[in-house]
């Protein structure tokens, strides 16, 4: 029930809705739409119609899910692109050739029906002007014998009848003076209503006119085979030829030739064409009127037709377009559709098109069509090996990017000794090589992480074990107040610094500097302390040459001790820098030996001093010799022993924080406690310091005198 339950707001004003619409169609199929309230109605229609946004919005996530599923797989992909880029445009230009070879086709047939109805009505004009010439030479002898305008239309309407059998011509002469009208009419006319025959339309008075018209004012006058009732409904197309004019003065004429457009014109511009024609009476057409799809209305109204074998009712089972004449409108004068009257129908064969365009007479168009046809067998084969070499060309892709994909997968397991297969010698080949690379270089770089790691463990052990090396905190004496900090730059350090307190009054200091960094650093400092410890401990209490002397007094002999020890324990090239001092509280003084070390600064009432007694370097020369120096101390007087990871700290442009500004610092905070100094120093340093990771240790030891 949990997972059927919506959780989403989106879901549960979705459930919302149908219920509410399932209660709507209930209530209304059982009760009927009148029993509910109109505003009520209203409502729930509104809230069904609201249905549409959780449609669109779960038709959205479903369309976003399948993308997601369907397009996951670079393959699927690739198909969708070449389906995208290739077959849909090739398809494209296929649609729009055959559109435009359609529109080539439907006005190539239509230029050629105009064409030939052009040259039967120019035939009938001409016909129409040679009869309205001879009627006006004969006038003279009219009215009776030889002359007789009824005689004479009979006697040269031979010849149009002969070219076309159905024609008509009819012949309306006006009496100006008396306003007498006679009618003659010739060939397929009704003469049982000529006598009914009405003036020509006005729009056609006085002028001459020749073109296909459709004849809606008399149809009955010119269609003697129906019966009357049909002639009268049917408004036909015929070729019609009007010439007007004067046969002598005071007697005006008006002569109409006119050809229905039967089956008799239809084979005539099947000759001419090639193609089958049908004539329909009143068929009704619309959009493109290419395909007749009621065949047996067709049948009913067929008037003419081409199609020999099968009959005048066979042509309506044959795919065939219409063909829109625009005829002029015999009553009113203005063009209007063909299918007012009757439609023009013509096959849809582009072979008999294409065997009347290419006849066997006509070489060039025949060497045409055959290079046609090789370019488009050409183009279809290209096709056809385009799509085999993109399939192949997809699916070497998509296999290399599987291949990537599992080697991926074992990486992501922390398989590092699968490989790639390699199979081809291309980007793809490269692409699995480097894969491949890669993989033996993650599994040297995790070898080598681990045994990181460890060094890393191991360097945190020795950075606990040099913690506990250095002084927790500063031996307390009543004339003196002692402080010290060591910043190491890595893990561990190469500084030390130490307190030695021998009684209530006296304490050691030293300060030291190994050479070079790390753990060989770190070990030589831990022999430096432990040696140093050792030969101040036995010179104090007895055991050394001094035979058991004040501590201040052995401090030179100390030190060239310690430097015998580090020169016959450590390495040639490992040695050390030391400042090493010991301050007696009841003497007040302070007696120290500088082996090579950074000048400690001595700040007292009367100014600054360094002090630089002592001799070289601890661990070099083995018979060094050392000295030392005893200074008087009075209230206020600070010592400042330092390494030059203090002063060789540079900032952004390079410039080291220095001596100089050491000594303003301190001597500017010197009315401060020794802690506080400290603290001062420090934060100084690390401000100026411009990058984070520093180059060198920190070791600072401030003694201020109380």
């Amino acid at each position: 029930m949990r997972r059927v339950i919506p959780r989403t707001r989106m879901g549960i004003f979705t459930v919302c809705l149908i219920l509410l619409w399932l209660l709507k169609s209930l209530f209304v199929a059982l009760a009927g739409r009148q029993a509910l309230p109109a505003g009520l109605l209203f409502f729930l229609d509104s809230l069904t119609l609201l249905l549409a946004l959780p449609a669109l919005y779960y038709a959205w996530v479903l369309s976003a899910a399948l993308r997601r599923r369907l397009l996951w797989r670079i393959r699927r992909r690739l198909i969708l692109a070449h389906t995208f880029i290739g077959l849909i445009p090739v398809l494209l230009v296929i649609v729009i050739l055959w559109i435009s070879a359609l529109l080539f086709y439907y006005q190539y047939t239509y230029y050629l029906i105009v064409n030939q109805i052009g040259i039967h009505l120019g035939q009938l004009h001409a016909f129409n002007l040679s009869l309205a010439s001879g009627l006006q030479q004969a006038a003279a002898g009219w009215p009776g014998g030889r002359g007789d305008p009824d005689a004479l239309l009979g006697q040269d309407s031979r010849y149009l009848l002969g070219a076309y059998p159905s024609a008509a011509v009819i012949l309306h002469v006006t009496d100006t003076a008396t306003g007498r009208r006679q009618t003659f009419g010739a060939g397929k006319v009704r003469p049982e209503r000529l006598r009914e025959y009405q003036e020509p339309p006005r729009w056609i008075e006085g002028r001459e006119y020749s073109g296909l018209v459709a004849e809606d004012l008399q149809p009955g006058l010119y269609q003697p085979d129906l019966p009357a009732a049909d002639a009268e409904r049917r408004a036909r197309l015929y070729l019609r030829s009007c010439v007007a004019g004067e046969l002598r003065p005071g007697l005006q004429f008006f002569l109409e030739s006119s050809v229905p457009f039967d089956g008799y014109m239809l084979d005539r511009l099947k000759a001419a064409t090639g193609q089958e024609m049908l004539l329909a009476d009143r068929v009704p057409t619309g959009g493109l009127n290419i395909m007749l799809q009621d065949s047996s209305i067709l049948r009913q109204n067929i008037v003419g037709s081409t199609f020999e074998t099968e009959g005048a009712e066979g042509g309506a089972g044959r795919p065939m377009w219409s063909i829109l004449l625009y005829p002029v409108s015999w009553a009113t004068g203005v063009e209007t559709e063909s299918a007012d009257s009757q439609v023009l129908f013509v096959e849809l064969s582009t072979s008999k098109l294409l065997q009347n365009l290419f006849r066997s007479d006509n070489p060039v168009g025949r060497t045409i069509l055959d290079v046609l046809r090789i370019v488009i067998g050409f183009f279809i084969v290209v096709e056809i090996l385009s799509l085999l070499v993109g399939i192949l060309l997809t699916k070497s892709i998509t296999s290399a990017v599987h291949n990537l994909y599992r080697g991926t997968e074992f990486i992501r397991r922390g398989d590092f000794s699968h490989r790639i297969v390699v199979k081809s010698d291309d980007q793809l080949g490269a692409l699995a090589r480097s894969f491949n690379q890669m993989t033996e270089y993650i599994q040297t770089l995790v070898k080598e992480r681990v045994q990181k790691e460890r060094l890393e463990r191991e360097l945190e052990i020795a950075k606990e074990v040099q913690e506990r090396l250095f002084p927790h905190q500063a031996p307390r004496l009543e004339r003196l107040e002692l402080t010290g900090l060591c910043l190491p730059a890595r893990v561990v350090s190469g500084d030390y610094y130490d307190f030695l307190p021998f009684d209530a009054n006296a304490v050691g200091v030293a300060l030291g500097d190994i050479c070079g960094k790390g753990i060989s650093a770190a070990l030589l400092m831990a022999n430096l302390q432990a040696a140093l410890r050792s030969n101040a401990a036995n010179f104090v209490h007895g055991t050394g040459d001094g035979g058991g002397a004040r501590a201040g007094s052995q401090v030179s002999r100390v030190v060239a001790a310690l430097n015998r020890h580090i020169v016959h324990y450590t390495s040639t090239n490992k040695f050390a820098s030391l400042f090493y001092g010991v301050f007696e509280e009841g003497g007040l003084s302070l007696t120290y030996c500088n082996a090579g070390h950074n000048p400690p600064l001595f700040l007292g009432r009367d100014g600054w001093r360094r002090l630089e007694t002592g001799g070289t370097v601890v661990g070099i020369f083995a018979e060094a010799d050392y000295e030392q120096e005893t200074i008087r101390l009075a209230p206020g007087d600070l010592l400042l022993a330092y390494t030059d990871g203090i002063l060789e700290c540079v900032n952004e442009y390079g410039e080291e924080f220095g001596e100089a500004r050491l000594i303003r610092l301190v001597q500017e905070h010197r009315q401060l406690p020794a802690s506080e100094i400290q603290k001062v120093v420090v934060e100084e340093v690390l401000k100026w310091t411009f990058e984070e990771e520093r180059d060198d240790d920190m070791t600072l030891i401030i003694g201020k005198v109380r």
